[in-house]
């Protein structure tokens, strides 16, 4: 009933005259199921919903006065019954008592009499009271149903309410709406949708099929409603054509030739529009049309033209699949489950997710079978497979550049996007390897014609530590390595430490009254130096010689060393126990001539060491202004154009202090996922990999954390509404005192962060980028002016 009618309100119309005309009380039935399908239809559409609303009540109405006509010539009923709860409306008041013939029951519409008088004696009066009463409560409801109609209108279209019990109100609004969304990781709703919080910090993040998951964060506060806007951008489309051909041209649109690698072709963000895409081998050709539309997954349009060749086009998007043939029709499996018959009409698939999903399609000796990974951004796939005497084998490493052996010989091709496809038939043996992984088992397989092979090889990373272990040491004994203290030797002679740093290193291990132990050892990734016996225990030191000191200035720092040993120690306080010996003290203040004595302790003397120093003259140079050659490793920079490009590598330090100002232009070239997005890192105040100041930056952020111990503490979070640019100029200046960062908007300088703390030298250790990973980044202008 009005299925075509283009304007909901013209049906409306259509269905409010005809309730009047209705004698049967059944056919009112189907106009209230229409008035609630059209009232679905049209949520937010005031003027729809106001006028269902009325119609809906004038239906009641008349439902009413169809079961009153019909009870009154019943002597033994008295009342009529209650109406059938298909057409009474959610929360309507219980009906008026019945109303004799030819009373009026509704002021728009009259009562017809009926077509025959009744024998029963007249109704008395109509209680005038009884009446007001019905008529204010039925006035009630209706100005309750509009102030609720108008409260939903104030609200944005499809927002769902969840309202959990106090908390305060947070709506969160996606574009487009329909996002699953997630908070701190756990699923709350779909968006839009209104919920109320606890007070505090929250991620908020959204996802939709076909689009790039969006965050934000937000704070909570008592007594302000807060919200969160979320831009969902549409993700990147691809198209991937696999062939088992060994060489052969691929023409996409109007573009020139490009040749098959391996039998395979892929292209990254394919532009929405209509396209076409021709394969030419030496044995045969195939071509197709499709178009690309965002956040929906690609069409195969017109037909899939080839000559002796099989294809199969797979087009998905998150948990949805079409499969396209060139023939048909053809029996087709998913993961071992019957799905009908393919051709080139199409075919849904059924249970399709996102991961490694085998295909089979034909019967017989024309059976071809597809083994691929598929993931949820949208995708289309081409299967072209000939009828040659060969097969696929997908060696799956889930790393790139991955050395791959088949039979013991090096394949000449690295797996690239996490894996590698071998034309090949028959038995092979398979082994994988890469610098800083576990070596994994060899697996075999047997590719047969026509078929795909899928090997997978979970490769582990290598330890990047070392680990030193006392057993029977002197209990209470500092332990330092490379002159850092790494804790104590325990009450049961025993000490632990397993984060040491790969390379040789200096052991010492010191206490009060006993002689100190030096020790160099070699330490390797993933192995333990252990220490025992003589090169654990401390021996008892001889009776000590006291040196007091008296410095002018008061403020200079004296140190020691023994005279035959390099290693200076420096005085806390104004005097210092020493064994006996020679011993070399050197006094040091700024502005004032250093000065170092010579002098001999003896056991249980004291002596007292006198330091005037005297005034220098400063001599002023100017610093040394640095760039790109002054990195720790200069040539593990790229030149690309005008960008030096760095690929992964963890920290990359910069050799000269961090005491100055860096100015340097930054782009992301490479990196992040579907679940992590991308960001550019750099550190300072780098002392070790577990205590540094880092900084991270993406197209809409500016993050500034401080990693302590080896726990990463978020210090603040700037939004600089740059997203539309690729690359982003940083002006950094580090002094003892602070941290500042500008970033360049145009002509303009932006402060970003600026950190000062007590007691903090903020430039101490080193600068540099972190490049985690496979990320890749490219740096232009880059300038150090020392301070």
């Amino acid at each position: 009933m009005g299925a075509d009618n283009p304007n909901p309100l013209d049906e409306l119309k259509s269905l409010d005259e005809q309730i009047d005309s209705i004698a049967n009380l059944a056919d009112l039935k189907p106009i209230f199921f229409r008035l609630d399908e059209i009232g679905k239809q049209y949520p937010g559409d005031f003027d729809v919903q106001l006028a269902a609303a009325d119609i809906k009540q004038h239906l009641v109405n008349r439902g009413k006065q169809l079961k009153s006509a019909a009870s009154v010539p019943e002597a033994s009923a008295s009342a009529p019954p209650p109406l059938s709860p298909d057409l009474e409306p959610p929360g309507a008041p219980a009906p008026p008592p019945p109303l004799p013939q030819g009373a009026p029951t509704t002021p728009r519409t009259p009562v017809r009499p009926p077509s025959q008088p009744s024998s029963q004696p007249a109704w008395p009066p109509l209680n005038w009271k009884r009446a007001l009463w019905v008529g204010a409560l039925a006035g009630a409801g209706i100005a309750i149903i509009a102030i609720v109609l108008l409260v939903n209108l104030a609200r944005k279209r499809n927002v769902v309410d969840i309202t959990l019990s106090g908390g305060v109100p947070v709506e969160i609004v996606s574009v487009p709406p329909g996002a699953a969304v997630r908070i701190n990781g756990e699923q709350k709703c779909t968006s839009n949708c209104n919920l109320r919080m606890a007070p505090g910090n929250y991620q908020v993040t959204a996802f939709l099929d076909g689009y790039e998951p969006a965050a934000s964060g937000v704070t909570v506060a008592t007594g302000q409603p807060a919200s969160v806007n979320l831009t969902l951008e549409p993700q990147a489309q691809s198209v991937r054509i696999l062939t088992d051909l060994d060489q052969g041209k691929v023409v996409f649109d109007d573009g020139p030739p490009a040749d098959l690698q391996e039998g395979q072709f892929i292209l990254d963000k394919v532009p929405p529009g209509a396209h076409t895409v021709k394969v030419t081998g030496k044995t045969g050709d195939a071509s197709f049309s499709f178009e690309i539309a965002n956040a929906k997954a690609p069409a195969v349009t017109g037909t899939v033209t080839t000559h002796n060749l099989v294809a199969v086009l797979v087009s998905s998007l998150g948990n949805q699949a079409r499969v396209v043939t060139n023939s048909g029709p053809t029996k087709l499996a998913l993961n071992g489950q019957p799905q009908g018959d393919a051709g080139p009409a199409g075919l849904d698939l059924k249970n399709f997710l996102p991961g490694v999903d085998e295909i089979v399609v034909g019967e017989g000796k024309d059976q071809r079978n597809m083994k691929e990974s598929f993931g949820p951004a949208p995708t289309l796939t081409a299967f072209l497979k000939s009828d040659l005497n060969i097969g696929t084998l997908i060696v799956s490493t889930g790393e790139d550049d991955v050395r791959v052996f088949l039979n013991d010989k090096e394949y000449p091709r690295k797996t690239k996007r996490g894996q590698l496809r071998v034309r090949t038939i028959g038995n092979v043996a398979v082994r994988v390897a890469k610098d800083g992984f576990q070596t994994e088992p060899a697996q075999t397989a047997e590719v047969k014609k026509g078929s795909e092979v899928r090997l997978e090889f979970k490769l582990k990373a290598l330890p990047q530590v070392a680990g030193l272990q006392i057993r029977g040491g002197t209990p209470g004994a500092e332990v330092l390595i490379d002159n850092k203290s790494v804790g104590a030797v325990a009450g049961d002679g025993n000490f632990n430490y397993n984060t040491v740093e790969p390379g040789d290193r200096a052991i010492e291990i010191r206490r009060e009254q006993y002689t100190p132990k030096k020790l160099q050892r070699t330490f390797r990734a993933g192995q333990t130096v252990v220490l025992s016996g003589g090169d654990a225990i401390l021996a008892a030191a001889v009776v000590n010689g006291t040196i007091r000191l008296a410095r002018a200035p008061a403020e200079a720092s004296v140190s020691y060393r023994r005279a035959d040993e390099n290693q200076a120690h420096e005085v806390r306080g104004n005097q210092v126990e020493l064994p006996a010996g020679n011993y070399i003290f050197t006094a040091r203040a700024p502005g004032f001539a250093d000065r170092s004595e010579r002098v001999q302790v003896a056991g249980g003397e004291t002596r007292t060491l006198e330091f005037a120093l005297a005034r220098e003259r400063p001599v002023v140079t100017a610093p040394k202004a640095g760039g790109i050659d002054d990195f720790e490793d200069p040539g593990a920079w790229k030149k690309d154009g005008d960008l030096f490009v760095h690929k992964g590598g963890g920290f990359v330090p910069y050799k000269l202090p961090a005491n100055g100002v860096f100015t340097f232009t930054v782009e992301l070239l490479k990196g992040g996922s579907v679940f992590r997005g991308g960001r550019i890192r750099w550190c300072v105040n780098y002392t070790d990999s577990k205590n540094y100041a880092l900084y991270e930056l993406d197209r809409k952020n500016f993050w500034a954390k401080v990693v302590e111990k080896g726990e990463t503490f978020e210090r603040g979070r700037t939004q600089h509404d740059l997203e539309k640019q690729k690359s982003f100029t940083i002006q950094l200046e580090v002094t003892p005192q602070h941290i500042v960062h500008k970033l360049l908007n145009g002509d303009q300088w932006i402060v970003l962060d600026t950190w000062a703390e007590p007691g903090r030298n903020f430039s101490e250790g080193k600068f540099g980028f972190l490049i985690r990973g496979n990320d890749e980044i490219g740096i232009s202008d880059f300038k150090f002016q020392p301070k």
